[in-house]
């Protein structure tokens, strides 16, 4: 590995692993439970991949690639958005998993040529522009490990709630 792919290598290896363990949370689930609260306030399923996908997109815009979700997406599933599924928005699994893997695995490996010059410069998301996070790489590394591994912790939740047995 070069300098500059080496610099990713640690949250490249936690996304696969996060994207392994989706797949392990998501096994026992039928399409119909996808849109299930178990309690008021909590994230359906299906808002969890939907959001998943759509943040993807943010990875992107740190690397000046264009958006692979939806308008609609955004609007039902973004940052700030109600927690339970959109009724006029929903994504089959089968579209939520293939853009979250494809998504997820294009923007590790578009890390891998990104310039220190565009890792090192700060990145223009409102939301947590008042947080420890200043650069694109470091909103980078967050999409791709903390805020991928937040979302599998409600989601694992979300089934113990269902009546499932935890995984490990």
């Amino acid at each position: 590995m070069g300098e500059r792919s080496a610099m990713f290598e640690l949250e490249i290896t936690l996304n696969e692993f996060n994207r392994a363990y989706l797949e392990s949370l998501l096994a026992s689930l039928t399409d119909e439970q996808l849109d299930e609260q178990p309690a008021p306030g909590l994230h359906s399923a299906r808002w969890i991949l939907a959001h998943l996908a759509v943040v993807v997109d943010y990875g992107f815009q740190q690397l000046e690639m264009p958006f692979i979700c939806p308008k609609a997406w955004h609007a039902a599933y973004g940052p700030g958005t109600e927690p339970g599924t959109d009724a006029r928005v929903q994504p089959s699994r089968a579209e939520l998993m293939s853009v979250i893997n494809n998504g997820y695995s294009l923007l590790c490996e578009s890390l891998k040529n990104a310039s220190k010059e565009t890792l090192s410069a700060a990145h223009e998301v409102d939301l947590l522009k008042h947080t420890v996070l200043k650069t694109k790489g470091q909103l980078t590394a967050h999409i791709l490990s903390s805020h991928f591994s937040t979302h599998l912790g409600q989601l694992s939740t979300l089934r113990r709630l269902m009546g499932f047995d935890p995984l490990f």
